[in-house]
């Protein structure tokens, strides 16, 4: 085996091991049973979703503001308040959009819900340093 096909080969051993942890939300509460315990499940894990994003938020504030303080120059902060309500009307507007994509009684609401968590998550990852 040449060096490229090793890289290639370590390249995609990396993301098989790393897709686990980037699965969505509502793959991961699919095998908790059925329907009920789904969106339970989902509802659990929005909520854990939520306080994480309102803890990244802060914290991005908290940088915002120390990086207006050191450097003498506003607008970070202003910049990152613009952002999070730019987020949270982009996020209720594409999940809408994936509810409105499934039929009524097909999980609409599951995947509304999921969307919200994985957008949510994703806005942290983005959000920390």
């Amino acid at each position: 085996m040449n060096g490229i096909q090793r890289a290639a080969l370590a390249l995609w051993l990396s993301g098989a091991v790393a897709a686990p942890a980037l699965a969505s939300a509502l793959e991961e509460c699919v095998p908790t049973g059925d329907g009920a315990a789904v969106l339970r499940c989902l509802t659990e894990e929005d909520g854990k979703a939520n306080i994480e994003l309102s803890t990244a938020e802060a914290a991005a504030a908290k940088r915002a503001r120390e990086l207006e303080q050191a450097t003498g120059r506003v607008g970070a902060h202003a910049a990152l308040a613009k952002s999070v309500r730019d987020f949270a009307a982009y996020r209720t507007s594409q999940c809408a959009y994936v509810k409105e994509t499934m039929a009524s009684g097909t999980g609409a609401a599951q995947a509304q819900l999921g969307c919200r968590i994985d957008m949510n998550r994703r806005r942290v990852r983005e959000l920390k340093p």
